[in-house]
């Protein structure tokens, strides 16, 4: 989205929040909807609208935490309110049914992860292992990891089968595992 937009929904955000939220909402919303409809796929559509109001919410309590200057869109910051937002929903309504499949217990490798630090350094190491991914396999991998899409819509929406998107993505766990493990960070 435009940067002109972003300043002009952080600066309303702090002079006239209702003003930010809404244009905010018009700006956004429609990728919010779908990243706490795809994580709460099989919660109420009050509590799918809930997680959204929350994200805004919190984005307009928050905004002060925005530092642009570390490089981070607001793009970017309002979609893992969003994220976060709807997970923590989940959890909330003790539906543990949903499997994050990006963690690291996911990829078959056990690991102690109170350690703040060493988390840090696996989801940097992650994000890094994506990126350098080819195409399809990064659109892949953030179309079912960020934003939580079925298989089968990926296939659709890459017009690809449905049994090349589950091989990329076995693939890129294979990877993902790798890279950790050469990271030094996680063991088998």
């Amino acid at each position: 989205m435009n940067k002109f937009k972003d300043k002009k929904i952080l600066s309303l955000l702090k002079k006239s929040p209702e003003e930010g939220i809404s244009l905010a909402l018009d700006t956004y919303g429609g990728s919010v909807k779908t990243i706490c409809k795809n994580i709460l796929y099989d919660c109420s559509s009050e509590d799918i609208e809930e997680a959204i109001s929350d994200t805004f919410l919190k984005l307009w309590k928050n905004v002060d935490k925005f530092k642009k200057e570390k490089g981070t869109n607001l793009k970017s910051y309002i979609y893992a309110i969003a994220r976060n937002t709807s997970l923590d929903k989940r959890r909330q309504l003790k539906n543990n049914n949903l499997i994050l499949p990006l963690e690291e217990d996911s990829l078959g490798l056990s690991i102690n992860m109170e350690d703040y630090y060493t988390k840090k350094i696996n989801n940097s190491l992650i994000r890094k292992t994506i990126n350098n991914m080819e195409e399809p396999d990064k659109s892949i991998f953030i179309l079912r990891y960020f934003y939580f899409e079925k298989i089968k819509d990926i296939s659709k929406r890459l017009d690809l089968t449905p049994k090349k998107v589950e091989n990329c993505l076995y693939r890129g766990k294979e990877k993902l595992k790798k890279s950790l493990i050469e990271g030094g960070i996680i063991y088998e």
